[in-house]
């Protein structure tokens, strides 16, 4: 055989080999002892920046050894990491709080408890700083996170900062515990109206920077892990943590879907973060353990302790309402608006001189000027029988002008009310008529009576029929009347899992109509 014929055969071998080499070690990275020191098994991460500290300490003991780990880090804060750790096939992603789940979108995340899913692995807490005197104003009206909620509220108040929260969790979690010391103490609507009324208060700070107070009369927002950074802690400052709850970012370990084909290198990077070397890790980025306490051999740290137990981690809906009140695209939505207008009306509401309907157009203006111009909305009004007044239709020039004139056009008359036919045909409606995209919406306003021949049984039987899965509608029904009748409207709208309120204040009712433009009454949590 010639040298020739050899040298191809030799070459067909070695190319052989290496594609047999190649296959064995498919999963990223190469063997132990290679040329370029990798190892046989690697695991992506996606995590926080403030996070990004512990995996790099951790590196060189997982690099160590016959059964080595390469961690691959991409550092991806907010709203765009979902995104990113699933365009990358990340196996793991470790956001700066676990309310992010509410926005994982495309990213397939494992089952809760499946490798370790859901685990929380360290913690910072978020603390009000602030000067002495701005300071004292706040324990006066309860060194809370209602009370700080009430102050930025008021237009004589002080003045809030928050990191914008759609890029971290410091900024989510610090904007959503104004929301939740209303929340836990007032309920949610309530908690839409305190968020609103904060917004023109407040400096978003846009970035990484913590969003420490520029002037007198601010209260910065800050986590924890930025307080104790390497700039060290502001001078004349004074920091609270909240005497109704804590305000705490819960870093949670999130493998994904492309976890289960690599799941011992998923576990074994789990394991590290929650080993013998995980305090220094922890301490390393000035993040504490995952039951808030200090990790051990930490520095005393001159901040308080926390004077309250922690939020619970924010669900869906109250990450809805965070992101809805700071960015209007946020509020898309398909809304029909079903008004009821007969004699009662006109009666005035509690405590006051102002009939209900005024109330009415109050807030059917405000939600003109609360939803962004490819929010979709229609109106209908009804005594003993509906009436279209305003299709629904994207909000342009031409058709916001149309929508305050057919609200302002509403008027109570002495009709009967024919409420039950009425709701199955707006909820039947907006089925049949949904868009794709957003969430699509049926707002009843009403005072709670109904004056025709079906029940309430009756009326629940028909809108299960009515409600289709894959055209879902949110029903929700302001009922501003008598006990009894919101007890029959709460027993109609279980049928489509909808939601009845009973606003008693004239603060309430305008708050109901924030929440609206929120993404809708419907409680998905507590």
């Amino acid at each position: 055989m010639s040298a020739s014929v050899l040298g191809t055969l030799g070459a067909i071998v070695l190319i052989t080999a290496l594609a047999v080499a190649a296959t064995v070690y498919a999963r990223r990275g190469t063997p132990t002892g290679t040329a370029d020191g990798g190892c046989a098994t690697d695991v992506r991460v996606v995590a926080a920046a403030s996070f990004a500290p512990v995996i790099e300490y951790l590196k060189p003991a997982l690099q160590a050894g016959d059964d080595c780990l390469d961690v691959t880090l991409d550092v991806v804060d907010g709203r765009a990491a979902p995104s990113r750790a699933a365009q990358l096939g990340a196996d793991v992603w470790i956001p700066d709080d676990a309310s992010w789940t509410a926005a994982a979108g495309r990213l397939q995340l494992a089952p809760k408890g499946t490798l370790g899913s859901g685990t929380v692995i360290a913690t910072s807490p978020i603390f009000m700083v602030t000067d002495a005197d701005t300071a004292g104003r706040v324990r006066t009206a309860g060194g809370s996170w209602l009370g700080l909620a009430g102050l930025v509220g008021d237009p004589a108040g002080v003045k809030l900062a928050v990191r914008d929260p759609a890029g971290s969790g410091e900024g989510l979690v610090a904007a959503g515990a104004i929301g939740e010391g209303v929340w836990v103490a007032q309920g949610m609507d309530a908690s839409s109206l305190a968020l609103s009324r904060a917004l023109p208060h407040t400096r978003t700070v846009a970035g990484d920077k913590p969003a420490l107070p520029t002037q007198s009369g601010e209260v910065g927002l800050v986590a924890e892990y930025a307080l104790l950074g390497e700039a060290g802690l502001p001078a004349g400052m004074t920091y609270l943590t909240g005497a109704d709850r804590s305000a705490v970012l819960r870093y949670a370990f999130l493998p994904t879907n492309a976890a289960m084909d690599n799941q011992a290198a998923v576990t074994r990077l789990l394991d590290a973060l929650r080993g013998t070397r995980a305090d220094e890790a922890l301490a390393a980025a000035k993040l504490r353990r995952a039951d808030t306490l200090p990790v051990a051999g930490a520095p005393v740290s001159p901040l308080p302790g926390l004077a309250a137990k922690p939020f619970d981690v924010l669900g869906a809906h109250h990450v809805d309402h965070v992101f809805a009140t700071w960015y209007p695209a946020d509020r898309r939505t398909s809304l029909l608006m079903v008004v009821d207008t007969s004699g009662s009306m006109a009666s005035p509401a509690p405590g006051t001189n102002t009939p209900v309907i005024d109330l009415v157009r109050q807030g059917g203006r405000s939600l003109g000027t609360l939803l962004p111009d490819d929010a979709r909305v229609g109106l209908w009004e009804f005594g003993a029988a509906h009436r279209v007044v305003l299709q629904p239709a994207p909000l342009t020039p031409d058709h916001r002008a149309a929508w305050t004139a057919a609200v302002d056009g509403l008027a109570a008359r002495d009709t009967g009310t024919g409420l039950y036919d009425t709701i199955l045909a707006a909820y039947t409606t907006a089925r049949d008529s949904y868009v794709d995209g957003m969430p699509n919406q049926v707002f009843v306003f009403t005072d709670g009576r109904d004056e025709t021949p079906v029940d309430a049984p009756q009326l629940a039987t028909a809108l299960a029929a009515a409600r289709d899965p894959k055209r879902p509608v949110q029903l929700s029904i302001v009922s501003y009347g008598r006990e009894k009748d919101r007890a029959a409207l709460e027993t109609v709208v279980k049928a489509v899992d909808g939601y009845v309120e009973t606003p008693e204040t004239v603060d309430e009712v305008g708050a109901v109509f924030i929440h609206v433009a929120a993404g809708g009454l419907h409680e998905h949590e507590s």
